[in-house]
């Protein structure tokens, strides 16, 4: 049985970064928030307490860089807009929590960009 990494076409970095996003075209401009668990040139895979996705919409995302001596001295943001491909239930009961959280893979319509 194939692992998920092998079908993808870019490589993923287990990486955790601060993600806010909003759906495009929603009628509300207010951002949620999230916690990324990877994330690779052809998208990234986020968590976060939202259950408002559905496969297929476009979200508008923000990562936020923190500061790394020598290499992005100030920090920086990566933004663009990214698919929903699928969404999975993550369940915290072994943590003593009453809530779930929710897995979002997503895919970017094109190369985000990087500001500083």
């Amino acid at each position: 049985m194939m692992d998920r990494d092998e079908r993808r076409k870019y490589k993923r970095l287990g990486a955790t970064f601060d993600i806010s996003y909003r759906e495009v075209g929603s009628a509300t401009d207010r951002a949620h928030t999230g916690c990324t668990v990877n994330v690779g040139t052809g998208g990234l895979y986020f968590e976060t307490q939202e259950a408002t996705f559905k496969t297929g919409c476009l979200l508008e995302v923000e990562l936020s860089i923190p500061p790394k001596r020598g290499l992005l001295e100030f920090g920086g943001r990566i933004s663009g807009f990214a698919k929903v491909l699928r969404t999975d239930i993550i369940s915290d009961a072994d943590a003593g929590l009453n809530f779930d959280k929710h897995g979002v893979a997503l895919q970017f319509c094109r190369s985000p960009k990087l500001c500083i």
